[in-house]
C-alpha cells in the first residue's frame, strides 16, 4: 500500500497552470504564467515532478546533474515567494527526462 500523501490547496488563488519537460538544460518556469496580467507576480508556486528524478535551485544557481536539490517523482516542491519562483531552476538528473506540473497562486 503506498504511502498517504497529505495535499493542500487552496491557501491562495490559482490562477495559472503550466506543465514542462526537463530534460538535459536547464530550463526555469514561464514568466507570462507566474506574471499575472496586471503584472503582479505569484506569491506561491506548487510544483510536482512526474517521470524521473530531477535536480533544482531556487537561488539563482543553474543546476547540473550533481548540483542542487534532489526531488524524485510523486515529489512536491513549494516555492513561497515571487523571488524564489523567479530564480527557479530545474534539470533531469539521469537520461530520462522528467515532466513537472506546476500551479502557480496569488
Amino acid at each position: 500500500m503506498a504511502d498517504k500523501i497529505n495535499i493542500i490547496a487552496g491557501y491562495l488563488n490559482a490562477f495559472a497552470y503550466e506543465a514542462l519537460d526537463v530534460a538535459d538544460t536547464a530550463i526555469i518556469l514561464t514568466v507570462a504564467k507566474y506574471k499575472d496580467s496586471e503584472g503582479q507576480y505569484a506569491k506561491r508556486a506548487v510544483i510536482t515532478i512526474e517521470d524521473s528524478q530531477i535536480r533544482y535551485c531556487y537561488d539563482g544557481t543553474t543546476p547540473t546533474t550533481l548540483v542542487g536539490h534532489l526531488a524524485n517523482p510523486m515529489d512536491v516542491i513549494v516555492l513561497n515567494t515571487a523571488s524564489n519562483i523567479r530564480n527557479f531552476q530545474i534539470i533531469r538528473k539521469g537520461a530520462t527526462s522528467a515532466k513537472i506540473k506546476v500551479s502557480y497562486e496569488k
